[in-house]
C-alpha cells in the first residue's frame, strides 16, 4: 500500500516542550517528596498521560492525590509555556511543509490534553486534518488506540499510514497497532527506540518522498 498519511507525536517530535515538562514534573515531585531526574522522566513519565505519569512515580498515592497532583503539573506546565517555554523544531517544520505540498494527510496524536493549544501556540495547527489528545482516549500509550483513532479520523488505517515518535513507549504503541514507525532520537541513545523501523536524530534528516519509498517497500 502507498503512504497516504502520517501521525506525529507532539512533544519532542514537533515541538521542544521537554524542558518545560521536565521543570513542571520536577517542581511537582519535589513538592510531593519524590525523587525525579531525567532517567525517571524517560522510564516512567515520557509519553504517558499525566495521571499515569503521577502513578508511576507516586506509587503509594491514592486516586484523589494523583488527580490533584496531575492538575498541578498541568498548571505548572502551562505557566512555563505562557512564559515562552515552547520552540518548534526547525527540521520538523520543514518536514511538515514538504508533506503538505505532497498532499499527505497529517495528524497529531499526543497523550497531552493541551495538544490543540500547543499546536496553536506553535503556529502548526493548520497542517493537521486530525488532532487526537488525552481527552479523546481511555487508555494511554503503549496502548495503540490513540494512533488507530488518529488514522481513522484521516480515513486511513495502519496499512497506509505511519507514526513518528520519540518515546520508547510510543514506539511500542505504534508497532502494537501495526504501524510503520519512524523514531526520532535527540538523546544520542538510539537503542532505546530499537523497535522503530527507522531512527533519525531529526525529521530534517528525512525526505518525505524517500520515506514514502521505504514505507512502500517494507
Amino acid at each position: 500500500m502507498p503512504l497516504r498519511g502520517i501521525v506525529f507525536d507532539l512533544d519532542g517530535v514537533l515541538v521542544d516542550t521537554v524542558p518545560a515538562h521536565m521543570a513542571a514534573w520536577k517542581r511537582l515531585f519535589d513538592e510531593e517528596g519524590y525523587h525525579f531526574d531525567e532517567q525517571v522522566y524517560r522510564e516512567k513519565v515520557d509519553g504517558r498521560p499525566r495521571e499515569d505519569g503521577v502513578r508511576a512515580v507516586m506509587e503509594d498515592a491514592g486516586d484523589d492525590r494523583v488527580l490533584l497532583a496531575a492538575r498541578r503539573k498541568e498548571a505548572y506546565f502551562l505557566e512555563l509555556i505562557a512564559r515562552g517555554g515552547l520552540q518548534v523544531f526547525e527540521g520538523s517544520a520543514t518536514f511538515l511543509a514538504a508533506c503538505h505540498k505532497l498532499d499527505f494527510h497529517l495528524a497529531t496524536a499526543s497523550s497531552s490534553r493541551n495538544v490543540r493549544h500547543i499546536l496553536e501556540q506553535a503556529g502548526l495547527v493548520d497542517y493537521f486534518t486530525a488532532i487526537v489528545g488525552g481527552d479523546d482516549i481511555e487508555r494511554g500509550k503503549p496502548d495503540p488506540g490513540i494512533f488507530i483513532m488518529a488514522a481513522a479520523r484521516m480515513g486511513l488505517d495502519a496499512t497506509n499510514c505511519l507514526v513518528v515518535e520519540d518515546a520508547a513507549i510510543g514506539v511500542r504503541a505504534a508497532k502494537a497497532g501495526g504501524f510503520y514507525c519512524v523514531g526520532i532520537d535527540r538523546t544520542g541513545d538510539g537503542a532505546r527506540l530499537a523497535g522503530a523501523d527507522i531512527v533519525a536524530r531529526d525529521l530534517g534528516e528525512i525526505e518525505p518522498l524517500a520515506l514514502a519509498r521505504c514505507f512502500k517497500s517494507a
